[in-house]
């Protein structure tokens, strides 16, 4: 194990060479045949050493230069110069691969391992239960979960590959744990989604409401639910979310992409908060907010968008 974020993340051995994915889709590369164990965003941490990233432009060479896990990159011959020397100056070794259009050939790349190879280690590992479970005939666990003891399934509800239940884990009706993230791009100017397969974690003492999505990670590492968290019905949780220990959200609630909502939080009715924006903790939302940027620790916030306030003390809104 790793810790990720305080997570506990299982680390999968992935490798595979850079020549192999070249030769099998008609690629070409500079630089040392590197095996690389992950696909990463260049503005994410990664929980591995030897990333595959692309660039679309210039303006992502601090990034770059900071993200070492970083080790080979998708660019346009265009802007190849100005990533080599980046390399050169800070005595990085990168191997890169040669594309009109970047992004599109990441996606390629990532469709091919999901397709082809067994990098993400899709499916590999066992189906678990542990003791006492209570679990609805009509719920569907498919193959990879993991279910603790004690955990309660309601009817319908479908816990997809790659989930994590712990003990004490209670999951109500027509309730979806680990679906696909949503993702799209633009490739070749129609719409692409991006498929996803990484996990989700729902930790001990979790409980999760009728009608509620919780999408899991895109590449790797898990959205993670918390120890004592409490979803009410009619919630949408995004891919690589982080809701922390005793959070609660309330009914109507969508948490974007990446969002993260911190340790005792409580999360208002019909409330929205975009992708990658951090809920303080011990904060309050109130109900109809969108929050579109951070929130301190111990703050009201309510509003569209929503404005912070000082939390003297800690109420139900």
């Amino acid at each position: 194990m790793r810790l990720v974020d305080g997570v506990g993340v299982k680390i999968m051995k992935r490798n595979i060479k850079i020549s192999y994915i070249c030769t099998k889709l008609g690629l070409n590369y500079i630089g040392t045949d590197i095996s690389i164990n992950t696909l990463a965003l260049c503005n994410r941490t990664t929980q591995y050493e030897n990333a595959l990233s692309y660039v679309t432009n210039e303006k992502y060479v601090e990034i770059i230069n900071e993200n070492t896990a970083i080790k080979c990159l998708v660019v346009s011959s265009e802007n190849l110069s100005i990533y080599e020397e980046l390399i050169k100056t800070k005595g990085r070794s990168m191997t890169f691969i040669i594309s009109f259009n970047p992004e599109t050939v990441f996606y390629n790349i990532h469709d091919f391992l999901i397709d082809k190879t067994d990098f993400y280690g899709i499916n590999n590992e066992p189906t678990s239960f542990g003791a006492n479970c209570n679990i609805a005939g009509t719920a569907v666990i498919q193959k990879g979960v993991k279910v603790g003891n004690n955990v309660k399934i309601g009817e319908n509800s479908v816990i997809k590959s790659g989930s994590i239940l712990e003990d004490n884990v209670t999951i109500g009706c027509n309730t979806v744990i680990g679906a696909e993230g949503f993702q799209i791009i633009q490739s070749n100017h129609k719409n692409r989604r991006i498929r996803h397969c990484g996990g989700i974690l729902v930790s001990v003492g979790a409980y999760i409401g009728d009608n509620v999505t919780a999408c899991n990670s895109l590449f790797e590492g898990v959205t993670y639910i918390g120890k004592n968290v409490m979803i009410d019905n009619l919630v949408y949780i995004g891919h690589n979310g982080y809701i922390g220990n005793g959070a609660v959200i309330t009914a109507g609630v969508i948490l974007c992409g990446s969002a993260i909502i911190k340790e005792e939080a409580w999360v208002g009715v019909n409330s929205s908060v975009l992708n990658r924006v951090v809920v303080g903790e011990s904060s309050m939302i109130g109900i109809g907010s969108v929050v579109t940027r951070d929130i301190p620790s111990k703050s009201l916030a309510y509003g569209v968008p929503a404005k912070k306030k000082s939390l003297n003390s800690k109420k139900i809104v």
